[in-house]
């Protein structure tokens, strides 16, 4: 369980970085690529929100709720 852990937390880290990446990429897009950015956006932060809710489920035993607190994370 704790190389599970281990690899949840690095997972969100990564997740996270990208999320930066689009972020600063949104910044210098021109108008027409803006929509793609907001919806890569919109998808990394349910990856987020998936492993975040595993890994506290991993560490604590219970869920999150991601899946009923954020419109449209499955």
């Amino acid at each position: 369980m704790t190389e599970y852990i281990a690899l949840l937390k690095k997972a969100l880290a990564a997740e996270t970085e990208t999320v930066r990446l689009y972020t600063a990429l949104l910044a210098m897009a021109p108008p027409g690529a803006v929509p793609k950015f907001l919806e890569l956006n919109a998808d990394e932060t349910d990856h987020q929100a998936v492993i975040a809710d595993l890994l506290l489920e991993a560490a604590a035993g219970e869920s999150a709720e991601q899946e009923k607190l954020v419109p449209g994370v499955e």
